[in-house]
């Protein structure tokens, strides 16, 4: 897997309907389809672009302005007793020849920190889809406040909220496990698995063992200004070296 990292993100805004030309569409089903098992347009639009839905679409491109990957952010409001808790939902769809796990982060983690910082006082949640074992150990390593996790119960508040977004989004439970979602969308070529005796790596398998086949395992994380900030410390030190870091930062749109 390459590591290069893409060079620039197009970020759109999605506040009642996604604002997206049908050429720029046209792309990400096409990029989309290359690299995913997809059945129809119909499916791409509804469980990967959906556009109806508010939030954000971060759209990466290398050097020659050719789409290597894309994150979908969606924003739900949602009542669990006397409880207003807004949960964003964010998938990364990429080329597995390429690792963008941290360029997909960096821009996550930018849409995070705006977003708590214009809404301070909001209790916010975040989930991730992780449709392989690397994509649950980076997201493990990148936040300690993640389930689930091998050494904590799950708390009730997050497993109101799953059940509250499978409903939302029509999401099918695998028996397995509360937090284990049939019918998602997998990659047509996974990569192949470098550390198979990483304990995180073990335990994600263990919870999903035919990832391949389109099962996906719906991962929690916090939203606070703490975990945010040590998600981005962390993700500068990994990238690039530090200059590169800060010019890449600064260049960025996101806020």
């Amino acid at each position: 897997m390459s590591s290069s990292l893409a060079l620039r993100t197009e970020l759109i805004e999605i506040d009642t309907y996604l604002p997206l030309s049908d050429s720029l569409a046209f792309s990400l089903e096409q990029f989309t389809r290359k690299h995913y098992r997809i059945t129809n347009h119909h499916q791409f639009n509804e469980n990967i672009l959906s556009p109806e839905k508010a939030g954000s679409l971060g759209i990466f491109y290398d050097l020659n302005n050719k789409i290597v990957g894309f994150s979908r952010i969606c924003r739900h409001v949602i009542q669990i007793k006397d409880r207003h808790i807004t949960a964003y939902i964010g998938g990364t769809y990429y080329d597995p020849r390429m690792d963008l796990s941290f360029t997909a982060a960096r821009f996550c983690l930018a849409k995070a920190m705006r977003y708590k910082l214009e809404r301070p006082s909001e209790d916010m949640v975040y989930f991730s889809l992780a449709s392989t074992p690397t994509r649950y150990q980076f997201l493990a390593k990148l936040n300690n406040g993640i389930y689930p996790n091998e050494d904590k119960p799950i708390p009730e508040l997050v497993l109101a909220l799953v059940e509250r977004l499978k409903r939302l989004n029509h999401w099918e439970t695998n028996d397995k496990h509360p937090m284990l979602l049939n019918n998602q969308i997998p990659l047509l070529n996974p990569p192949s698995l470098q550390e198979e005796s990483d304990p995180l790596i073990n335990y994600y398998l263990s919870l999903n063992p035919n990832y391949y086949t389109g099962t996906s395992l719906l991962i929690y994380l916090p939203i606070n200004l703490e975990n945010i900030s040590l998600g981005i410390k962390r993700v500068l030190m990994k990238m690039r070296p530090p200059q590169t870091h800060l010019q890449e930062m600064s260049e960025a749109t996101f806020f």
